[in-house]
């Protein structure tokens, strides 16, 4: 996959991830279980997600 497709890719799961409505809830869940096999924190925090998120993504490493 170019880097374009991927960073598209994990933006799109990012919005996933962030949305909090009862009808997303699998789709979040989904989203986050994505995001921590196929990113890493710093990955996360080059494409602007927010430190809050990237914590609760990666509680063992506390977001590092």
């Amino acid at each position: 996959m170019d880097e374009e497709a991927r960073r598209r890719t994990l933006l799109a799961l990012i919005a996933l991830a962030e949305g909090h409505s009862p009808a997303d809830c699998w789709d979040d869940q989904r989203a986050e279980e994505l995001l921590r096999s196929q990113s890493t924190p710093d990955e996360l925090r080059h494409l602007g997600i927010d430190e809050r998120m990237i914590a609760h993504l990666f509680p063992e490493s506390d977001g590092r």
